[in-house]
């Protein structure tokens, strides 16, 4: 793949592995499969539960698993993965897959980082404020220092996915992050001390908390969608649900907030809807934040009700048809960047709970990922016949 074509990297969920601490906080044998299983319809015609194809209810703690879902990305043009990486404080979850890959050169395909740096608490069942998992960002050196050696086992594989030589990393909710300068500057160091020419920081969420001195530390932006779409002022929303009523409190201590989040369960439940159309007409306008790159992201379809249920948000008229004629568009938009921002995050590869996932299921069997690939071919091509013309 050369640097004037489309990359895409599809964000990749470890939690299909069982672990000990979901099997005491969630039961033996818990992995994401359980509450994509329990999920049922809401109402008529509603698509739940998914079911992948030929009930491949994987584990990623298998090889085979692993080596079968890069053989299919890499046969629909995605370029990548990029995995969720939880990391508290040096206490790590969820890692065999991306250990897998780093032990297994076998499995030879681009990958990147994205920190999921937030707590861990009961949001599944209501339960907001109880903590299962504490994210603190201590700001304490012996910690960045864990965490960067880690890192840069990832950092310099040969198939890390890299930006001008650096290799990138993604950090999910950069405003929580203690003394976030200091650390950058001390991975930075680092990197170089070992032999990396530097490292390409990008920032998720900022539709979220949205802070100019934040984004100085980032390389770039990632827009996450839907999400960056919904959140955007110029978006025109659907009359106010209440899941949008915490909003003025997104400044208060977090703990503060899993409380009123769990009030809101209790008293405030119900489904938000939203038109697919209508924000993926907004995912189309991709612009610059803080004068650093903003990558476009993209997003499959999205119905969290296996995670939710009834407090779920779902994004109507989805279908592979409507995701292959928008994506198609921002392969399009996406190709007249400048190198080397032709680079689109989508959410996701296989977010089954979220109803996000671009593996095959029995409804549509691959139609998705023919999509992408259809969409990334016909990019591609676009040069060539100009050239010939």
């Amino acid at each position: 793949m050369t640097e004037d074509q489309v990359r895409l990297l599809a964000m990749y969920f470890p939690q299909f592995h069982a672990i000990p601490e979901n099997d005491a906080w969630w039961g033996k044998g818990f992995t994401d499969w359980v509450n994509v299983k329990r999920a049922r319809p809401q109402f008529r015609g509603h698509y739940q539960p998914r079911v992948p194809l030929d009930n491949n209810y994987y584990d990623q703690s298998r090889l085979d698993t692993l080596a079968w879902q890069i053989d299919i990305a890499r046969k629909h043009g995605v370029h990548g993965f990029c995995h969720y990486h939880y990391w508290f404080d040096g206490k790590q979850l969820l890692d065999t897959p991306t250990n897998l890959v780093l032990e297994n050169k076998s499995l030879d395909f681009p990958f990147c980082l994205a920190w999921a740096n937030e707590t861990w608490s009961r949001r599944w069942d209501g339960q907001d404020h109880l903590i299962l998992q504490e994210q603190t960002h201590r700001p304490d050196k012996a910690i960045w220092q864990r965490h960067f050696d880690y890192l840069f086992r990832c950092w310099s594989d040969e198939r890390a996915i890299k930006i001008d030589g650096k290799p990138v990393f993604l950090v999910y909710r950069a405003h929580r992050i203690v003394q976030i300068d200091a650390m950058f500057d001390f991975w930075r160091e680092e990197a170089r001390r070992r032999g990396l020419p530097g490292l390409y920081l990008i920032s998720m969420k900022q539709y979220e908390f949205p802070n100019p001195e934040v984004l100085k530390h980032f390389d770039a932006t990632m827009q996450f969608q839907p999400f960056e779409a919904i959140y955007s002022p110029d978006y025109e929303a659907t009359p106010i649900k209440a899941s949008r009523l915490l909003a003025p409190f997104r400044h208060l201590p977090e703990k503060v907030q899993d409380v009123l989040r769990a009030v809101r369960y209790h008293l405030l439940s119900g489904l938000t809807f939203y038109d697919y159309d209508r924000v993926w007409k907004h995912i189309l306008k991709v612009e610059r934040e803080g004068g650093i790159p903003a990558f476009p992201g993209a997003f499959v379809d999205w119905d969290n009700t296996a995670r939710y249920r009834k407090r779920a948000r779902i994004f109507r008229g989805a279908s592979p048809e409507r995701f292959g004629h928008w994506f198609r568009q921002l392969v399009q938009v996406t190709a007249q960047r400048p190198a080397p921002e032709r680079m689109i995050f989508l959410n996701a590869w296989n977010e089954w709970s979220e109803g996000t996932y671009l593996e095959p299921d029995e409804r549509h069997g691959y139609k998705y990922l023919e999509a992408v690939r259809d969409a990334l071919q016909e990019a591609a091509e676009e040069p060539r016949k100009a050239r010939v013309a």
